[in-house]
C-alpha cells in the first residue's frame, strides 16, 4: 500500500510539473509583449490574443541544475555526405532546375551566384521545398525565448523579427510552420534572415518563401551576394597534406586569410595555376578510416555563412557539381 501511495504521489507530481499554461501567464512573455508595443508599435491586445493561443509548460520556467552530458562524437563526413548526395536528391534537383530554368538563369544573372549552388542549397535544406518543417514557428520561438534555453536571448531576438516579418508580409503568425529550431520556407531562413535577405523576385508585391519557389531562388542568391560571394570564384580542391602540414587544416570554419604565396613559403604544395595573391584556407573532414583534407577558397567560406558546419558547405558544393553534371548530360 505504501509503495502504491508513493507511486501515486510521484505520478501527480509529474503531471503538475508538466502542466501547460497559455504563454501570457508568464511574466517574461508579458514583458516581451510590452516591449514590442513600446518599440515597434504593436497593438497590445492583438499580441495578448496571439500569445494566449500558444502554451508553455511550467517546467520550461523552472530553473534546473544543468547536468553536463558527455559530448556526442560528430557524424563522420562520409556518413554525412551519404545523407545528402544521393541519386534521388540529384534527380529531384535536376527536375527542379528544369522546371524553374528561366528563374534560376535570371537569379544567376542578377546576383552572379551559380544556378547549381542555388539548387543544391534548396536540395539540402528542404529537398526542393517538399520538407519545410511541421513545427509551429511561433510556439517554437516562444518556448526557446522564455524557457531555460542557453541561447534564449538569440531566440528572443528571432521572435521579435518573426513578429515584424509576419506584419511586414501580412502573414498570420499562428499558421506558420517550420523546423524544430524556427527555420522557415523553401530556403529555411530564420526570421532575421527572412527580413534582411528575402526578396520579391517575381515582383508580385509580396515576399513569399513558403509557397513561391521564385522568391526562394532569388532570396538564396541575394543571401550569398550580400555575404560577398566572389563572381566566378572557385570553391574547393582536394589536397594532400603531409604530417607537418596537417595542423593547418581545421575541422571548424576556416576563413581564408593568408595567400598562396604565404602557403608556398610554408612548404605546402599549392597548384601552380593558383595565383600568389589568392587567399586560401585548409579544412579536415573526419572519416571512419582517414580524414579528407581540402584546400578552400573564399566562396567555400561564404557557403559556411549559410551553415557554419564544414560538412554542410562541402555537401552543398559536391551536390552542386553532381547536379550540374547531370543537368548538362540531359540537356546538352
Amino acid at each position: 500500500m505504501l509503495r502504491l501511495l508513493i507511486l501515486s504521489l510521484l505520478l501527480v507530481s509529474s503531471a503538475i510539473s508538466a502542466k501547460t499554461l497559455p504563454a501570457t501567464h508568464f511574466k517574461s512573455t508579458q514583458n516581451f509583449i510590452n516591449k514590442m508595443v513600446k518599440d515597434h508599435h504593436f497593438i497590445k491586445n492583438e499580441l495578448l490574443l496571439i500569445f494566449s493561443k500558444i502554451e508553455l509548460t511550467v517546467a520550461d520556467k523552472t530553473k534546473k541544475k544543468r547536468i553536463k552530458k558527455p559530448k556526442k562524437k560528430p557524424m563522420t563526413w562520409d556518413k554525412y555526405r551519404g545523407l545528402f548526395i544521393t541519386n534521388e536528391r540529384i534527380n529531384n534537383g535536376v527536375k527542379f532546375w528544369q522546371d524553374n530554368l528561366s528563374t534560376l538563369k535570371r537569379a544567376q544573372a542578377t546576383y552572379n551566384v551559380p544556378v547549381e549552388i542555388i539548387v543544391a542549397i534548396l536540395g539540402i535544406e528542404t529537398n526542393y521545398g517538399t520538407k519545410k518543417g511541421t513545427h509551429p514557428t511561433l510556439q517554437t520561438l516562444a518556448k526557446r525565448s522564455f524557457g531555460n534555453y542557453r541561447r534564449r536571448n538569440f531566440y528572443k531576438k528571432e521572435l521579435q523579427d518573426f513578429l515584424l516579418m509576419t506584419r511586414e508580409n501580412s502573414l498570420p503568425p499562428l499558421s506558420i510552420k517550420g523546423s524544430y529550431a524556427g527555420a522557415m520556407g523553401y530556403p529555411q531562413f530564420i526570421a532575421s534572415s527572412y527580413r534582411h535577405y528575402a526578396v520579391d523576385f517575381n515582383q508580385d508585391g509580396k515576399i513569399d518563401l513558403f509557397s513561391d519557389p521564385t522568391d526562394a531562388i532569388g532570396s538564396i542568391a541575394n543571401y550569398f551576394d550580400k555575404h560577398q560571394w566572389h563572381d566566378n570564384g572557385e570553391i574547393a580542391r582536394p589536397i594532400l597534406l603531409n604530417t607537418a602540414h596537417l595542423k593547418y587544416a581545421r575541422s571548424s570554419t576556416n576563413k581564408p586569410k593568408k595567400n598562396a604565396k604565404y602557403w608556398r613559403n610554408k612548404g605546402l604544395n599549392i597548384d601552380q595555376n593558383i595565383d600568389n595573391k589568392t587567399k586560401l584556407a585548409f579544412i579536415s573532414l573526419p572519416q571512419e578510416i582517414i580524414n579528407e583534407t581540402w584546400l578552400t577558397f573564399w566562396n567555400f567560406y561564404i557557403l559556411t555563412r549559410y551553415n557554419h558546419d564544414n560538412r554542410y558547405a562541402m555537401a552543398a558544393y559536391q551536390l552542386s557539381q553532381k547536379l550540374k553534371q547531370q543537368f548538362n548530360q540531359e540537356n546538352y
